[in-house]
């Protein structure tokens, strides 16, 4: 008795003090040592002889959080409804929204678990308590959620900033601590296995200390670190980690309870790894016996179970059990779906995980295709494949426009290109026996471009709305200073500062994302005109790119599909539209790199051989008869040729001194640009008539600081002078910058958005590990380090027709699948410039001057406005020359632009 009346104590000092609300700490400890009936007990006495109505609701949200452990969420759900009209202060409604945001997490209902969690978050900052215990929980359970939703970027912010505030306000073995740590390895498991371990290894430390080793926490730290085995392949050390998990599940629970489900659930799927589909499919059965009396039929954790079962089914060949199982995955994910007729999918209104439900899909896509090949040949199985992979489509398009994170959108380009991939495959597949053959062949192409700079796409959409939607340049102003705040933070981070210094970056660009978060919203409810404008975006269609061709204009677009080995190519023109088809040899990838290795090198006996062969492959000759244009549009490591330098057919067999001068490049017959992506294409304006009055910025920092470790480059000066005069002997605008004038300071000066032309001559850096760090050289001073990094050319504003950047590897970056390469020529794009000369390797500074010089000079004396020709023409100089022949010193420099 003097116990309970020791708490009541407490929580009347707790409920009369409500700016510095702490939560109950009897109750909490039970909470946290997972004796989740014992703190329903205590709760339950407290409230009994307790009258204060704000200490009544903090109880009640301990006891609604008691309920959601042991998974009793409708009487949980009964009373957080009770309560949600009590908490009339922020920082109560903050306690009781966490405790709804928790309800909805566990319950698989995300979209009102992301709705809540940012409610509570937003109250506490109202409350004055952003740094407190009560908001730590609050970003722990978000964090959490865009884990299972597959937003890791989103997901390790939201934790590390809860895991700094509990160390500011915790000792250093705290169980909230080692549940930070936790929930960090979880993220951390799908990116960096070392990372992860080390994570696990921290809180699992701070449990057995704690609770010695038969304790629930110890069964969750073990079901994570053998899930972390399963993805390095060590299969019995997973095995063993989940069954001592399981052990301590059973013992603690004795009923049906979700955390042994999600052990046998994974205990399945290492057996299925293994090769044991037995044993597999026995553990899968009692997962999803324990989900279903735990959860009841709808729960995406219960989908999860019935999407195994159907691969297994499938493996089987057992297509009408695949499609069984997929049918009733779909209607588990989903809150009214109840069709069990395999050709009705779900309306994408009501789903729980959007992640759980497009695996759902392609897995039901993929199983009508086998029942298509494998039993029926019936048409409209194809047909109904084709239906559901375009519902994949648009929920893809729907979860990008849940995630604020672009590295979190990037990555679910992995899964949305087997999506595309399927999609190209079985469209392809349909024309081969439809009656109306275009309509899939057309299908085929939108599938194909969709895998392409999605999210490239989608940001200059966002970019446009804001341009049409009428939105002030004080708010506009606003935005540019929040992302360049952000691209400076992310920037210091990917360089991997010390402990100390990213704790702090980490919790600035929290805040940072807090308040680009409000902006949005804000432009959103004030600008509707922009809402509607932001997910407008452009889907690619072959007529309308065919009305942005001339007669003479060809674009050749490129898919692979990586897990059937084929490569698919298709060519539009002005009138006509066709497919071509590749089966490819390991020999594939064999010729791009030496390609591009021959060329580097210049061994003439392998250029001949990759180029020629690749030749034969990408370019459908047969089909372009009257065209003098290509207008590429690559996929995967493509995105690194030069196409100009494969070889057309021909009987030429001059080998030697002076061979390269005669080779029958690609480049003699077809000038060549390339571009992202069709979408890309049809969003950019209509090519204009060439300015009568054009004029250029030019840049050259010809030495570097001796930090920075680059030779100088005295050959970049002679170069922008060179163009310089040519410009002025036309009385044209130019203006340039040379040493100590070339500094970041004038670059980010906002003056750059007057010229026609921006032209810079220096060292470029692109890094494929962390594209953010990919650089162009420059001076420092005025507070500016020199390094004109990705994220900040993404906030420049540019109107400019043509951008060159004369620099290393500038078209280069990291290869990101479904979305393409991410580097230098991305930023430039988003930044409004419309045409992108970059290169693809290092060429010596005198040969890069006299490309450049002739490419001006012709462009000055003969301004088609189409470049693509003018450096054709540049090229063909040198190669006629004879000193620059070697595609070594003319094919790293390509045209993107449309």
């Amino acid at each position: 008795m003097k116990f309970s009346c020791l708490l009541l104590t407490l929580l009347l000092a707790v409920a009369s003090e409500l700016t510095a609300q702490t939560l109950p700490a009897s109750i909490d400890q039970y909470l946290q040592d997972a004796d989740y009936t014992g703190a329903l007990t205590l709760a339950d006495a407290t409230l009994a002889g307790t009258t204060d109505a704000a200490t009544r609701v903090l109880l009640q949200a301990r006891k609604a959080e008691a309920l959601i452990r042991l998974g009793r969420f409708d009487e949980a759900s009964t009373l957080l409804a009770a309560i949600i009209p009590m908490a009339t202060t922020p920082a109560l409604a903050g306690v009781v929204q966490t405790q709804s945001g928790l309800l909805y997490l566990n319950q698989g209902r995300n979209d009102q678990a992301l709705e809540a969690l940012q409610l509570a978050i937003t109250r506490l900052e109202e409350a004055g308590r952003a740094n407190s215990l009560e908001a730590a929980q609050a970003l722990s359970h978000l964090g959490n959620l865009y884990r299972a939703t597959g937003k890791y970027t989103q997901a390790e912010e939201q934790l590390t900033v809860a895991l700094a505030y509990r160390q500011k306000l915790l000792p250093a073995n705290h169980e909230l601590i080692a549940a930070s740590y936790n929930d960090l390895g979880l993220v951390f498991s799908n990116t960096d296995a070392d990372k992860a371990l080390d994570y696990y290894e921290k809180a699992l430390a701070i449990y057995q200390n704690l609770h010695g080793s038969g304790h629930p926490k110890i069964a969750i730290a073990r079901t994570n670190t053998g899930f972390l085995y399963r993805r390095l392949e060590l299969y019995g050390d997973a095995v063993n980690n989940f069954e001592a998990a399981l052990k301590i599940n059973e013992k603690v629970y004795p009923g049906p309870h979700p955390a042994k489900a999600f052990v046998l659930f994974n205990l399945g799927e290492t057996y299925r790894k293994i090769g044991d589909t037995q044993a597999a499919l026995a553990f899968y059965q009692r997962a999803r016996a324990m989900y279903t009396e735990s959860y009841g039929p709808r729960h995406p954790e219960l989908a999860r179970v019935l999407n195994a079962l159907g691969n297994l089914s499938l493996a089987a060949r057992d297509y009408h059990g695949a499609l069984e199982y997929c049918q009733q995955a779909l209607q588990a994910n989903t809150a009214t779906f109840r069709y069990t007729d395999v050709y009705r999918d779900p309306p994408l209104r009501d789903f729980y995980d959007g992640n759980v439900l497009l695996y759902s899909l392609l897995s039901k896509a993929q199983a009508l295709e086998a029942r298509y090949y494998g039993r029926t040949l019936k048409f409209s199985d194809l047909t109904a494949a084709l239906q559901t992979l375009q519902r994949c489509d648009t929920l893809i398009d729907k979860l990008r426009q849940q995630t604020t994170s672009e590295t979190d959108k990037i990555s679910l380009g992995a899964t949305a290109n087997e999506v595309y991939a399927d999609g190209v495959r079985i469209a392809f597949e349909a024309t081969e026996v439809a009656l109306h053959k275009y309509t899939y062949r057309e299908l085929a192409f939108y599938f194909a471009e969709k895998s392409k700079s999605a999210v490239l796409q989608e940001a200059i959409t966002e970019a446009n709305a804001k341009a049409f939607a009428g939105i002030p340049a004080t708010l506009l102003d606003e935005e540019k200073d929040l992302k360049a705040a952000i691209a400076q933070c992310a920037q210091k981070l990917a360089q991997k500062p010390e402990a100390a210094e990213e704790k702090r970056l980490r919790e600035k660009l929290f805040t940072l994302n807090r308040s680009y978060a409000a902006y949005t919203r804000r432009l959103e409810q004030q600008f509707p005109d922009y809402f509607n404008l932001r997910f407008n975006s452009t889907a690619p269609a072959t007529r309308q790119l065919q009305a942005r061709l001339d007669a003479h204009t060809a674009l050749l677009s490129y898919f692979i599909d990586e897990k059937n080995s084929h490569l698919y190519v298709f060519t539009l023109t002005q009138k006509k539209f066709r497919i071509t088809d590749h089966t490819l040899t390991k020999d594939f990838d064999r010729y791009i790199t030496g390609l591009r290795n021959s060329l580097l090198f210049n061994n003439e006996e392998t250029y001949r051989l990759t180029a020629s062969n690749l030749s034969g492959l990408l370019i459908p000759y047969h089909q372009l008869e009257g065209i003098k244009h290509l207008v590429i549009l690559p996929t995967g490591r493509l995105s690194s040729v030069p196409f100009e330098t494969l070889l057309t057919p021909s009987k030429m067999t001059v080998t030697g001194q002076g061979a390269y001068a005669a080779y029958p490049y690609l480049l003699k017959r077809y000038s060549i640009r390339y571009e992202f992506s069709a979408g890309v294409i049809l969003q950019r304006p209509a090519p204009q008539p060439p300015s009568a009055s054009p004029s250029i910025f030019l840049c050259a920092p010809v030495t570097f600081p001796v930090s920075d470790n680059l030779n100088d480059l005295p050959g970049t000066e002679t170069e922008v002078n060179a163009i310089a005069q040519r410009f002025t002997a036309r009385n044209l605008g130019n203006q340039v910058y040379l040493g100590q004038q070339a500094d970041e300071r004038r670059v980010k000066g906002g003056s750059l958005n007057t010229y026609t032309y921006l032209h810079f001559a220096t060292h470029g850096i692109v890094d494929e590990a962390s594209p953010e760090l990919s650089r162009i050289f420059l001076q420092p001073g005025a507070g500016e380090d020199g390094h004109l990094f990705a994220g900040e050319v993404y906030t420049l504003n540019l109107r400019a027709t043509l951008v060159t950047l004369s620099a290393c590897q500038t078209g280069l970056g990291k290869l990101s699948k479904g979305e393409g390469v991410i580097g230098l020529s991305r930023a430039l794009v988003y930044a409004g410039a419309k045409n992108i000369l970059v290169s693809y390797w290092s060429v010596a500074d005198v040969s890069t001057a006299v490309l450049m010089e002739q490419f001006y000079g012709r462009l000055l004396e003969a301004p088609t406005g189409v470049f693509a020709e003018t450096l054709r023409e540049a090229k063909l100089g040198m190669i006629q020359d004879g000193k620059y022949a070697a595609p070594y010193y003319w094919a790293p420099f390509v045209l993107i632009g449309f």
